[in-house]
């Protein structure tokens, strides 16, 4: 196979995978029994891999000459960024096989990242002059290069939903070890079986690559439309909302928003710490730092007011009797935003407003807008229909929310 003249998006393709579950010995085109393979990720806009070498310099007296350069662990980063589209969340993919499905069960999870480089002659990395073996041998749809990051942890995620483009999810995972693999026999990833444009010999998979949303008529890549407004919580104090029940804003009468929503960011890090032992370099584990503050941003085209006061000693409303809140210009909220794919996010019912700004409305004819940050700590629900773990771990009430709406 000719040498690339460059990498471009057509020819890579990423995968995950429990950590230490691959045995890429034995992975072919028909999956032998008992054999995980890499669960391929699609929709992924961009991915990149830095590697830090973390040097500490010793001195002695008697010369200006390093004494030594000590290397300590290599810290490997990779962050990955795809458009949400109905296949599996890359925050689900990293964290295959967790006990519970939240912040704290999530983060225990460690997976295998894979990304294949495919040659730059072909339409798509399943093409079958992309291999040089056979449909039936193990080789087939191996690339020529693999870079192979084993025992990662999740670093940190976000999603955004704008009102102009796509909604997104970003994750950062980290770990210590990477490798460049050459010898397709030791490589754990391969696009056989992958809907990447049209692939040969597969009938089950002769078909060009589309999103998963759009393919079961689940709205497609998802986008502002595909917020599902009607099951929606916000938070009471946004002006305009309707009480803080499912459906606050949106009015069932007319079918349009109450609020002028104009974009959703939801994030979380989580900060990990490498806990070490004596008599072996790497950490025996990333431990992440809880408490984890959880932040949903939320901003909105104003048509009046915030209305939301600050009061030196507390907001009177809260003075009633029995208020649990008494003296505090804030209460806690609830937040769940669901779109049409069946994905969830669930914030729980603690979210504080951190901050509220009033701005824009300037001489160059803009908008006001009012952006509003809520932070909970340690309450983030992801959910998602093709959640490897759905049927085991979810609720009766997060499979209800995750279900996909035509």
């Amino acid at each position: 196979m000719a040498a690339n003249n460059r990498i471009f998006y057509a020819c890579q393709m990423v995968g995950m995978a429990e950590m230490g579950v691959l045995d890429s010995s034995v992975v072919n085109v028909a999956g032998a029994a008992g054999t995980e393979k890499m669960r391929v990720a699609h929709g992924v806009q961009s991915v990149g891999i830095t590697t830090n070498f973390n040097l500490e310099q010793a001195f002695e007296l008697g010369q200006i000459q390093i004494y030594e350069n000590i290397e300590g662990l290599p810290d490997v980063e990779v962050t990955m960024e795809k458009v949400l589209d109905g296949y599996e969340l890359l925050y689900h993919l990293a964290s295959p096989a967790p006990e519970s499905v939240g912040l704290v069960g999530r983060s225990k999870e460690r997976c295998d990242l894979s990304l294949g480089i495919f040659s730059d002659a072909y339409d798509s990395v399943t093409d079958s002059g992309q291999s040089t073996g056979t449909f039936a041998s193990d080789q087939y749809g191996k690339p020529p290069v693999e870079v192979f990051c084993s025992g990662m942890y999740l670093g940190s995620i976000s999603y955004t939903i704008p009102v102009d483009g796509n909604a997104t999810e970003s994750i950062t995972l980290v770990g210590n070890n990477k490798e460049w693999i050459v010898d397709q026999s030791k490589m754990h990833i391969t696009s056989s079986g992958e809907k990447f444009g049209t692939q040969e010999g597969f009938s089950a998979t002769t078909d060009a690559s589309e999103p998963r949303a759009l393919t079961q008529a689940s709205g497609g890549i998802q986008r502002r439309e595909n917020v599902l407004l009607s099951r929606c919580i916000f938070p009471s104090k946004i002006y305009g909302m309707n009480g803080a029940l499912p459906g606050n804003a949106w009015n069932s009468t007319t079918q349009t928003p109450r609020v002028h929503i104009q974009n959703i960011s939801i994030s979380t890090d989580f900060s990990r710490e490498d806990i070490l032992e004596l008599g072996r370099k790497t950490p025996y584990y990333r431990a992440p730092g809880f408490p984890i503050e959880v932040t949903c941003d939320i901003e909105a085209i104003a048509i009046s007011g915030d209305f939301i006061g600050a009061y030196e000693g507390g907001d009177p409303a809260f003075f009633a009797a029995g208020n649990k809140a008494s003296g505090d210009n804030t209460g806690e909220e609830g937040i769940k935003i669901i779109l049409q794919d069946g994905t969830c996010f669930n914030l729980g019912s603690g979210n504080r407003l951190s901050s509220v700004s009033y701005g824009g409305g300037d001489a160059t004819g803009g908008n006001v807008s009012i952006s509003y940050s809520y932070t909970n700590f340690n309450e983030l629900f992801v959910g998602h229909t093709y959640d490897p773990v759905r049927d085991t771990k979810y609720t009766a009430q997060q499979k209800a929310d995750t279900k996909t709406w035509a």
